[in-house]
């Protein structure tokens, strides 16, 4: 099983805040970005590469070959700061037998059929229940966008918001 450092679904994926503040807050020594998408396209793929400060690798996986490096241990020797750009890919990572303690809700830009639910995330109700069906699992998820702000668990979040916990 991987070192997990930090799971974090953040839409801006590798950005100003997880380059001068959640790497250094969180130890990562490498950041994993988990994506089918951003796994085929070679040119953005290499613009989040460069994005990274000097000395934090990059690795751009599709969720299949994320779940199949980590089941071999092929990071297992790293601190990592994975990264997923939608409750979609991190569900497909979950429903493909990945598991972690913690899950960190970080930026979400709103969009139609969204709320704007924390600060600047904005999620459906559909993200909304796939979300809640991960913390029944045993996950804690939580809203965190910067290291300084208190995180805030996505029960007390949805509740408010959806009626989906009532």
């Amino acid at each position: 099983m991987s070192n997990v450092a930090l799971l974090r679904i953040d839409d801006r994926l590798v950005h100003g805040q997880v380059v001068t503040k959640w790497i250094q807050d969180s130890g990562a020594n490498t950041i994993i970005i988990v994506d089918d998408f951003l796994a085929t396209n070679s040119y953005l793929s290499n613009v989040y590469k460069m994005a990274a400060p000097k000395g934090i690798n990059v690795s751009i996986y599709s969720v299949e070959d994320f779940c199949t490096k980590e089941d071999a241990g092929d990071f297992a020797d790293l601190k990592l700061l994975l990264l997923f750009k939608s409750v979609d890919s991190l569900v497909k990572t979950f429903d493909s037998g990945f598991f972690t303690e913690k899950v960190q809700i970080g930026g979400l830009g709103a969009s139609a059929g969204k709320k704007l639910v924390y600060r600047t995330i904005a999620l459906s109700e559909a993200e909304a229940k796939q979300l809640v069906d991960i913390l029944n699992k045993g996950v804690e998820i939580y809203f965190q966008v910067v290291p300084d702000d208190r995180p805030q668990p996505l029960e007390s979040i949805v509740q408010k918001k959806f009626s989906i916990l009532n």
